[in-house]
């Protein structure tokens, strides 16, 4: 019985998207996908990002994939809403636009992750199931330009953010296995301390580097030299 109830677990999305047949398509694949022996199901669908930030409050999916161009807005918008909201269901970009410039602003605003429209039936699957295990996804030739923009961009960046930040020894080490790209179950087994450990120091450092997100925190400690 145990079995059964695990396998009708659903993975719930809202898909944030202002194309009929692209959303459509993206529907088509999940009757075919599994992540972590739950099927996926859409909950709501939005193409403008004030609907969008409405349904996620309403729903509170698991994930909500958002494209970058939309009705009466952008993704970027929505992504910071998102932010400023109480909803915490992770965000996956998919877009056309393969630039540098864009892939940065939307790790910048807290998305987990960015896949370009172009690869989404050979990258969607892998895309979900890594950020659903609270890692950053971005496929190889993204993640180049990813740090590629970081660098030319390191003068907008405050030498150090608020008062010098001093993180405790442990809390080095949780950096640095986020930085590693580990997930918090990982992180707990490589430091033998319980997952709750692990989220609170996650916590913690969030505030001491003032970001929001693991993206803004690997970005933020690069920055300051703590990895």
């Amino acid at each position: 019985m145990l079995i059964q109830a695990e396998q009708n677990k659903k993975l719930s999305v809202l898909l944030v998207e202002d194309d009929l047949h692209f959303r459509a398509g993206i529907r088509n694949l999940f009757d075919f996908y599994h992540i972590q022996n739950k099927s996926i199901s859409v909950v709501a669908e939005a193409s403008r990002p004030a609907l969008a930030l409405t349904l996620a409050e309403q729903h509170t999916p698991d994930l909500i994939l958002i494209d970058m161009e939309l009705s009466e807005g952008n993704g970027l918008t929505l992504l910071q809403q998102l932010l400023g909201s109480n909803v915490s269901s992770k965000t996956l970009v998919l877009s056309g636009h393969q630039e540098d410039s864009w892939v940065y602003q939307a790790m910048q605003a807290g998305a987990d992750g960015y896949v370009f429209k172009s690869q989404v039936a050979e990258q969607l699957l892998d895309a979900i199931d890594t950020i659903m295990q609270d890692r950053v996804y971005l496929p190889p030739e993204v993640a180049t330009g990813f740090f590629r923009r970081f660098q030319k961009t390191q003068t907008a960046l405050p030498t150090q953010i608020g008062e010098p930040c001093e993180l405790s020894q442990r809390e080095n080490e949780v950096l640095g296995c986020l930085v590693q790209g580990l997930s918090n179950d990982e992180t707990a087994k490589h430091l033998y301390i319980s997952v709750a450990t692990v989220k609170a120091h996650i916590t913690n450092i969030f505030l001491k580097l003032q970001v929001t997100s693991r993206t803004q925190a690997i970005v933020a400690a690069i920055k300051m030299n703590l990895v």
